[in-house]
């Protein structure tokens, strides 16, 4: 009787962080997953260790069966049924993206000019909110100008939807929130937001109409209302708030806008 088998016939729940450690179970697992075209070995055979493409599979796999394992941490006989009885998968490719995808990236002035005018087009010309948009993408890209993914430490937490992109979008809520908004699949596909078109477009929307925390741009930086320090509870609370403010008002003397 194999491990799966177990599970099914004897009704057992298996945690999370029992599963990403029993290695004898992730190789039947990761033999289910290759079998469905949701998961290529690296060598030639499964090799029982866990990992972001493992739980990639796992991921899609939950999402193609409408299961919410990875909701609940508990993964039991409904689970272990579907992976042994599942023979197919339907393919599952990202639908097109809604926003026309004129920003390809590129480097910090380039970048300045894209944020300038995609701004535009949502509506946002107060030359103090565009400071702070690009004094928030100077933090959340580490100074690289460069939509970015955190993985790694404690973002792991939030696998696989840690932070992504100019603002570091994190919480399958907010990857649901551009699902929805969008009309793309970030849910199943959350490398998508990494895209700089698609990036571009979240962090502005997104800190116009207080998408991330119900806090937005107009509600610190607004006619001659400037305050770039409480503005940082439009992504992330008061972390780095100081900082962050130091940037904006760089940027206020800059000569890019």
């Amino acid at each position: 009787m194999t491990v799966l088998q177990q599970i099914l016939g004897e009704r057992l729940v298996i945690p999370l962080l029992d599963l990403k450690r029993d290695m004898d179970l992730l190789k039947e697992v990761q033999t289910r997953l290759n079998a469905l075209q949701l998961y290529d070995y690296d060598s030639s055979d499964p090799d029982g260790l866990w990992g972001p493409k493992v739980e990639r599979g796992i991921e899609l796999f939950c999402n193609a069966v409408y299961l919410n394992n990875f909701d609940t941490g508990l993964f039991g006989s409904t689970f272990a049924e579907a992976l042994l009885e599942t023979t197919t998968i339907s393919p599952m490719t990202p639908p097109q993206f809604a926003v026309p995808t004129w920003w390809q990236g590129g480097g910090k002035d380039a970048l300045t000019k894209a944020v300038a005018t995609e701004a535009a087009k949502q509506g946002i010309t107060n030359r103090n909110q565009l400071c702070y948009i690009m004094a928030t993408i100077q933090h959340e890209t580490a100074h690289t100008y460069k939509p970015i993914a955190e993985f790694g430490g404690r973002h792991r937490h939030y696998t696989p939807y840690f932070g992504r992109g100019y603002v570091q979008l994190t919480h399958k809520y907010n990857y649901e929130k551009y699902k929805s908004l969008l009309d793309q699949d970030f849910v199943s596909f959350p490398d998508e937001v990494m895209k700089p078109d698609v990036s571009l477009y979240i962090i502005i929307h997104g800190m116009k109409n207080g998408t991330f925390t119900g806090k937005k741009l107009d509600d610190y930086t607004s006619g001659n209302k400037v305050n770039f320090r409480e503005a940082r509870r439009i992504v992330n609370g008061r972390d780095k708030a100081t900082l962050i403010e130091g940037y904006a008002i760089a940027w206020q003397g800059t000569t890019l806008f």
